[in-house]
């Protein structure tokens, strides 16, 4: 595949993202056996969380709705509407699902990073927005709904941006700020800023965003059939825990010389914390599930690590945010 997309922390679905992550992890702070299954939608003033919940813990979420709002640069008055209803105990289970789970996993030595070459671009690119909005105040016109597209092409990669901006910041200025920029990063790029226009109307004051819309394009910018997002639930759910053990062991097959391309996919039956299915392929076809200790696939026998506080936000962040560390890519 040779498209990705990064988006900033104030894009409509990523901020509904970054919402129901910070009311997970809340939940997994003050009771670290509870399960949750949210979605979080809104804009235009209004903020909608509904869902399933087991948990002890008993708190405002109004708050940490609001809390994360702030920390994704939206400014607007946003208010916020909760619906959680008891979790059913069969499927209240903190590593399983009550649905199958394919997981997916993907390095290359393409770039340094091990994500493929239009992932890397996207990334770069998201972070200097990030860095830029949040500490150059010659930036200040840049907000934090942005999108940064890469696509691969046989002469050279084309960039599609869409930035919001401030009203006084005409649309002609934050192009050409924004391609000096990221031409001067990589040469010989091809790039279109805002190509519908001035984007003064944006992010959730603006438009409208869901939770749970990003897909596996997104991550890997690997073309990868669909699998359930794991946002608004906690980080041991197979969707999200999955997804970090099978990157983490494409780039433990990487570093030691398996592939030069190596993709794992990961299938967890309903209620089971034990895979179903594991395949892993290098560039060549060749089978390499027998390189690995398939017990690092037991969601019950995860790296401590991996059970940090904030780590879905952490991973959330991580493509437009350079100073996120996550225990897998280390």
């Amino acid at each position: 595949m040779s498209f990705a997309r990064v988006r900033g922390p104030g894009q409509p679905d990523q901020a509904c993202d970054l919402i129901a992550a910070a009311i997970v992890e809340e939940y997994v702070r003050r009771d670290p056996a509870s399960c949750l299954r949210l979605h979080v939608s809104g804009g235009r003033g209004a903020i909608f969380v509904s869902g399933e919940v087991s948990s002890s813990a008993d708190f405002d979420v109004s708050a940490i709705v609001r809390r994360a709002l702030g920390s994704c640069g939206v400014n607007a008055l946003m208010e916020p509407f909760i619906a959680l209803e008891v979790m059913s105990p069969r499927t209240a289970i903190a590593r399983a699902s009550h649905e199958t789970v394919h997981a997916f996993g993907y390095v290359t030595t393409q770039t340094n990073d091990g994500f493929p070459r239009p992932v890397s671009l996207a990334r770069d690119f998201a972070r200097e927005f990030e860095r830029r909005r949040t500490s150059d105040a010659d930036w200040f016109w840049l907000g934090s709904d942005y999108e940064v597209m890469v696509q691969e092409k046989n002469d050279a990669p084309l960039v599609i941006v869409r930035a919001e901006h401030v009203a006084t910041q005409e649309v002609a200025q934050v192009r050409e700020a924004i391609s000096s920029l990221l031409t001067t990063r990589a040469p010989g790029i091809e790039v279109r800023v805002n190509p519908s226009g001035e984007e003064t109307s944006a992010g959730l004051a603006g438009r409208m965003g869901g939770s749970g819309r990003a897909s596996s394009i997104d991550q890997y910018g690997t073309m990868l059939p669909m699998s359930p997002s794991g946002v608004g639930q906690q980080a041991t759910h197979p969707a999200n825990m999955g997804a970090w053990l099978c990157r983490q062991v494409a780039l433990e097959l990487v570093r030691r010389g398996k592939g030069k391309a190596i993709a794992v996919h990961a299938m967890w039956l309903p209620l089971e914390s034990r895979p179903h299915h594991v395949r892993i392929r290098n560039e060549k076809g060749e089978d390499l599930a027998s390189q690995i200790d398939l017990e690092k696939f037991d969601l019950s026998k995860v790296p401590e690590s991996f059970l940090t506080p904030h780590l879905v936000t952490a991973s959330l962040r991580h493509p437009f945010d350079g100073s996120v560390t996550l225990p897998w890519e280390e």
